[in-house]
């Protein structure tokens, strides 16, 4: 007989290996809090465990990529109902066309959903899970969830959700421009948590005239336990920027908006690798060791940990992001969380963290040098007064929008309320 408790499947890119996906451990103590049994699924099979995680979790590793034996089914499958709409929404909502390219998308994720459907099966039976106290939760909306979605279309009692981001929202970010199975992930799955407006309108517009009762927001959210402010510094900025070095993340943009400030010093370091790390080293060489006024670090991957250690044990002033998309940045919010000025570019959700001249500074997604300099000038030229009250205002917004305590409790409340299991209460 199956055993009588709440259980939560939970499917991960990464987590709890590697050092990505840094934002799931603020919310997993809340999860490990709500659940009799955890399960945890991720796609990463190569790193060493990093987060710290009770050891009566299970955790299972698997290929993202679907296997042969269900890339086989998945062809079988074209004229199942689900692939035959799904076709029907590229043709004439989406006004794509199914060619090759994209109908090799939608069934390399139906081959995944048939996986996964088959992955749960195999687990509900060795385990011998309760099917009416069984919850899936994806964290991303990707082609595991489909198969998330489609163990709940074959199972409408268990509760089934996801959370969506940026990369898994927006059709445009892909090539071809589309990503597989969305309406029928949003119509399938109990509910679908936004982690931004932005996202919302974004799946809100993409159903249509369908029913979107499916769709929330829940934001994420960050601690600052020991509530420290930062202390201005005085006659210079103390300027920090996080962010893994890839092309969307422009951090050649503050190299050269660097260059062209002369007279204010500024101590900038970075926080964070990537495959542009060399030859962002060798544009600052180029651009700012001949400057008396900059001194600049590439302090590389540090954990989520040391990093608000670093804002606990040093003033920062200025904090900087000019990515040309984004979902919600954590970094962004972690920096308010401590009371620092951010710029940001508005892009994705950053326009909801930030608001202009009440928390931060904002630039458009356009940006050149020497908008992101002026923006850098104009700060350091603010009086004292003022950013006094915007770093207040930093702070205030955080507390009513991105606490961790707040967001990660009224998400499980919604969770929990998806069944009708008592709403929790997380201290």
């Amino acid at each position: 007989m199956p055993v009588s408790q709440n259980t939560l499947i939970f499917f991960t890119d990464s987590f709890p290996f590697g050092t990505s996906e840094t934002f799931i451990e603020n919310e997993f103590p809340f999860l490990v809090n709500s659940f009799d049994r955890i399960f945890i699924v991720t796609t990463n099979l190569t790193d060493a465990k990093t987060r710290k995680i009770p050891g009566n979790i299970e955790i299972l590793r698997i290929l993202y990529k679907p296997s042969f034996k269900f890339k086989v089914l998945s062809l079988f499958s074209y004229f199942n109902p689900i692939i035959q709409r799904e076709i029907g929404l590229i043709k004439n909502e989406f006004l794509l066309q199914p060619n090759k390219d994209i109908l090799s998308v939608l069934l390399a994720s139906y081959a995944k959903a048939l996986e996964i459907n088959s992955l749960l099966n195999g687990l509900v039976a060795r385990h011998k899970i309760d099917l009416a106290g069984l919850y899936l939760y994806s964290y991303w909306m990707n082609d595991i969830t489909a198969g998330a979605a489609l163990f709940k279309h074959n199972h409408p009692e268990i509760k089934a959700f996801c959370r969506v981001h940026r990369w898994d929202v927006y059709f445009e970010t892909q090539t071809p421009p589309y990503l597989p199975l969305r309406n029928f992930m949003i119509e399938t799955l109990d509910s679908v948590y936004c982690i931004s407006q932005d996202a919302y309108g974004y799946l809100y517009r993409l159903c249509n005239n369908r029913p979107k009762d499916h769709l929330r927001i829940s934001r994420l959210g960050t601690f600052n336990r020991d509530n420290i402010v930062a202390v201005p510094n005085q006659g210079m900025i103390r300027l920090i920027s996080c962010s893994n070095l890839i092309p969307l993340k422009r951090v050649y943009l503050i190299i050269e908006a660097l260059a062209l400030i002369n007279n204010i010093k500024i101590e900038w370091k970075h926080f964070g690798k990537g495959p542009l790390e060399t030859e962002l080293k060798a544009l600052a060489a180029e651009k700012l060791k001949s400057k008396q006024n900059i001194d600049y670090s590439f302090m590389g991957q540090i954990s989520n940990m040391e990093l608000l250690d670093f804002y606990k044990k040093n003033n920062v002033d200025l904090f900087i992001n000019v990515s040309e998309t984004e979902g919600i940045p954590v970094s962004i919010i972690e920096a308010s969380s401590f009371g620092i000025i951010v710029i940001g570019t508005l892009v994705g959700g950053v326009g909801e963290i930030l608001e202009e001249g009440e928390n931060g500074f904002l630039l458009s997604p356009s940006c050149l040098p020497q908008d992101v300099a002026n923006a850098i000038i104009k700060f350091y030229g603010t009086p004292e007064t003022e950013k006094s009250r915007i770093r207040a205002n930093a702070i205030s917004i955080w507390q009513q929008k991105y606490s961790a305590q707040k967001n990660y409790t009224d998400f499980l409340n919604s969770v929990m309320s998806l069944s009708s299991a008592k709403p929790v209460k997380l201290h």
